[in-house]
């Protein structure tokens, strides 16, 4: 299994424009899920059928019930891995797109007025809050990264931006 990247940078000299692909990380792939979903519906199915037999019937419908509550958090584990936000920085433009497969939100700010804010929480543990703002308009990014890429995130909007 390949190493996961959740926050990838591309420069496009020719253009001028610097990309940054945010990215939850996924632990799970499709193809993986669907295998631990078989497997788990096998067990539980073979106990509940066990459980039929020697006359605790109800077991069985609560184990398929189980078994559709897995399904349903793995189906929202896949559907949240699948986020992007995409940061496009140009020599006059910040743009922020975010969205699953295609960019469903996008924000523009003017480079030469936007702040960036990164504010650490006061409560231990919790994990800090980066932002771009602009005349009261303001988008977070890197919600789902770790502290550790979001602080990395930090420091590389700030140069970029100066």
């Amino acid at each position: 299994m390949g190493v996961n990247i959740m926050v990838e940078s591309e420069h496009d000299a020719d253009k001028g424009e610097k990309t940054i692909i945010l990215r939850p990380n996924g632990s799970l792939s499709r193809r993986q899920a669907l295998a631990l979903l078989a497997f788990c519906g096998l067990v539980m199915g073979a106990v509940g059928f066990f459980c039929f037999l020697v006359g605790a019937w109800l077991v069985l419908p609560f184990s398929g019930l189980e078994w559709l509550l897995l399904a349903y958090c793995l189906h929202l584990s896949l559907k949240q891995s699948q986020q992007r936000e995409v940061i496009i920085i140009t020599d006059s433009l910040v743009q922020v797109e975010k969205g699953r497969y295609r960019p469903e939100q996008t924000y523009q700010f003017q480079r030469a007025w936007v702040m960036l804010d990164w504010m650490q929480s006061p409560i231990q543990g919790r994990p800090s809050r980066l932002a771009l703002k602009l005349h009261g308009k303001e988008v977070e990014i890197g919600r789902f990264l770790v502290e550790s890429e979001r602080q990395a995130l930090a420091r590389e909007l700030k140069v970029l931006l100066g």
